[in-house]
């Protein structure tokens, strides 16, 4: 199974002659030669204050899409070099820290008990109380944050397949496969409970499962693949998704954006929509990010545009939070930004200190307080009073 990273995704599409790789090839190189450094940025007066509760460096840098897990006023952590750890929700204080043999791929799922990793050899790796429980060699790559739900850790695979463990003794349990395209975006897909159904990413399909035999209880496409070549046909789903009561919204890369009644597996709107992010919902109200930087806002119920905006156009985009008092997301350069949920006005930012951006979307804690990972592999809380 080949995989494809998001940021080789636009040299690739140049290729074959496509004006959004073209579009995509700008942003990365104008990234890179630092066009968008925090030198040039204009001073804006505050609209909304923006506090740092607090700041945790961690041992290493993190150099893959982390998940930040929030269980039990914890949060669980893991840097690229091994390193995992469980932070205190209130002040950043470590409560337990542990080293595990190899490079991390993907984490960390966290339920309050045990955290899950996946390193760069295929190990699923699971730990409790700094130590680990058990390891499972796994058939294929994966690059997201293990589900660790119901006394089981869930993984969602490279080659499109689902596998669940026993949590306390890594057994394996059942594994659900749906074939595909021979290309597999390299980025954190879909994977997460809802109620008493697991919900995954197969493909361009939102997928409901049974979490206890895997048996696949509903399928809802949000977009079909098209093009003559593998890479055309990509559409994969990615997270960060959103969720408001019974339905969740998602992303099929570079294709459309869509949300379903996840309790009755039942599609309700989709839309053209061509990023590569994840997206955030609160109330009725869906914001996703385009490859562009544009910022777009929908209406969940039927998919109506509400708002969009154009100002962040020059910048590559994290995933979006919609918070009680406005819209969190950060660039890649390291600025924090905080948008009106009206219309996407910037109300505040503050600068990070780190010019390598970001590793993880912001993550909430509650409807004030958000915490993001750093590349460097710092974790920051912020506070919207």
């Amino acid at each position: 199974m080949n995989t494809l990273n998001k940021f080789t995704y636009s040299s690739l599409r140049k290729a074959i002659g496509s004006p959004i790789a073209v579009l995509s090839v700008f942003i990365t190189c104008l990234l890179a030669l630092g066009a968008c450094s925090s030198n040039k940025v204009k001073p804006l007066q505050p609209q909304q204050d923006i506090k740092v509760v607090w700041s945790t460096e961690l041992d290493g840098e993190i150099n893959y899409p982390a998940t930040l897990s929030i269980v039990n006023d914890q949060i669980a952590t893991a840097t690229s070099t091994g390193s995992v750890a469980l932070l205190n929700v209130k002040n950043g204080s470590i409560a337990w820290k542990t080293k595990i043999k190899g490079l991390i791929n993907a984490g960390a799922g966290f339920d309050g008990t045990r955290v899950a990793v996946v390193t760069q050899d295929n190990d699923l790796v699971v730990i409790e109380n700094g130590k680990v429980l058990w390891q499972q060699n796994l058939s294929a790559q994966s690059f997201t944050a293990p589900v660790v739900a119901g006394l089981r850790v869930f993984v969602l695979l490279a080659d499109r397949s689902v596998v669940a463990f026993d949590g306390a003794s890594g057994k394996k349990l059942w594994t659900q496969q749906r074939t595909g395209d021979a290309l597999v975006l390299k980025q954190a897909g879909v994977l997460a409970p809802f109620h008493n159904t697991l919900i995954a990413g197969l493909g361009a399909r939102l997928t409901g499962l049974d979490p206890l035999t895997g048996k696949i209880l509903w399928e809802a496409p949000l977009a079909n693949p098209r093009g003559i070549n593998d890479l055309e046909r990509l559409v994969d789903l990615v997270g960060p998704l959103g969720r408001v009561g019974d339905v969740v919204c998602t992303r099929a890369f570079q294709a459309q954006i869509g949300c379903v009644d996840a309790e009755l597996g039942k599609l309700i709107w989709t839309r053209p929509s061509f990023g590569e992010e994840g997206l955030s919902v609160e109330g009725n109200q869906l914001v996703s990010i385009e490859s562009n930087g544009q910022i777009l806002s929908w209406s969940v119920n039927n998919g109506d545009r509400l708002w969009d905006r154009d100002a962040f156009k020059s910048h590559h985009l994290t995933a979006p939070l919609i918070m009680s008092k406005g819209i969190f997301l950060g660039d890649a350069v390291g600025w924090v930004y905080l948008l009106s949920k009206k219309d996407g006005a910037v109300l505040n930012r503050l600068p990070i200190g780190s010019s390598r951006g970001f590793a993880s979307a912001p993550t909430a804690i509650d409807d004030e307080h958000m915490v993001i990972a750093t590349k460097n592999g710092v974790v920051n809380q912020y506070y919207t009073p």
